[in-house]
């Protein structure tokens, strides 16, 4: 080996040395970073806003933050660990791994979708349309004023005679023969006390059962159900009045239309940010084809 050869090598150790001590003292250096407006702190690159700070400041109680510098620094230290402690679950896989960290995940997600739909109010044109496309939901039920004749089987489980008695109780409704009263006294007393004012099909369902309340929406004021066993008897119902079902005004449901239409909104917001994800994400199934990306 020539004396100028390691002349060569000997400076190229030395300037290979001055660099990587260079570059240590360099990496030592804590450059001064130039924050944007409205940034606390910056945590692995990570931003913690001030307003987030000073909202949970003005949060505290009076007593706590007596010294307001001083508990600033303490929320703020207190949000850096918390930044920190984020960032480690993250690095160390806990989102993969741990169901409980995927469903706060799930629900952070879908709160702020929740939250970003509901920050533009929802207007009276808006509202209008919603409420005219889904005004059966807000139409009140069918109800009923009925009476009930009752004929109560003297050798049940034979029906037969109180079935007879309650046939021409109907025939004699039918032909106005005897007062209304006059002949529910000579039916005999159920069992229950019947609603004795308007009640819809589903309160009657209660009641008589569902077949008889079923054939009330098919009736006219003056008209009778079929005679139906019930109990150790026979029973059927007059309709003395019917009032159908009504479409309120916007006005009286306001509120309520107001709710549904936002949670209207907010789910088809989460819809349609599934079905951006669907689209711009790999999907792949152990059993599919080739074709890996899945499109709803």
């Amino acid at each position: 080996m020539s004396d100028s050869f390691r002349r060569t090598c000997l400076v190229a150790a030395v300037i290979l040395g001055c660099a990587v001590s260079a570059f240590q003292i360099l990496h030592d250096v804590r450059v001064p970073v130039r924050f944007l407006p409205g940034t606390a702190a910056r945590v692995n690159g990570r931003s913690i806003d001030t307003d987030s700070v000073n909202r949970t400041v003005a949060g505290m109680d009076a007593r706590d933050r007596r010294v307001e510098s001083d508990t600033r620094h303490v929320v703020l230290s207190r949000m850096i660990d918390e930044e920190l402690l984020v960032q480690h679950a993250l690095d160390s896989g806990a989102a993969e791994r741990s169901p409980e960290v995927r469903a706060a995940l799930v629900r952070s997600a879908i709160t702020r979708v929740n939250a970003d739909a509901a920050a533009e109010p929802i207007t009276d044109l808006e509202l209008e349309a919603y409420f005219k496309a889904h005004s059966q939901v807000y139409a009140t039920s069918p109800r009923f004023e009925v009476a009930p004749f009752y004929f109560q089987s003297q050798t049940f489980p034979d029906l037969t005679a109180a079935h007879s008695r309650a046939e021409a109780a109907r025939a004699q409704l039918r032909a106005g023969s005897l007062p209304v009263n006059q002949l529910i006294s000579a039916a005999d007393r159920l069992p229950f006390v019947p609603p004795g004012q308007l009640v819809t099909a589903h309160t009657l369902a209660n009641y008589f059962g569902p077949v008889i309340a079923q054939l009330l929406e098919e009736l006219t004021p003056g008209e009778t159900t079929a005679a139906t066993p019930l109990g150790h008897g026979v029973l059927f119902l007059l309709l003395n009045r019917k009032v159908p079902s009504d479409t309120p005004s916007l006005a009286s449901v306001h509120d309520l239309v107001l709710a549904d239409a936002m949670r209207d909104r907010q789910e088809h917001a989460l819809e349609n940010l599934l079905t951006s994800l669907r689209q711009s994400g790999r999907i792949e199934f152990a059993n599919s084809p080739a074709s890996a990306r899945l499109h709803p």
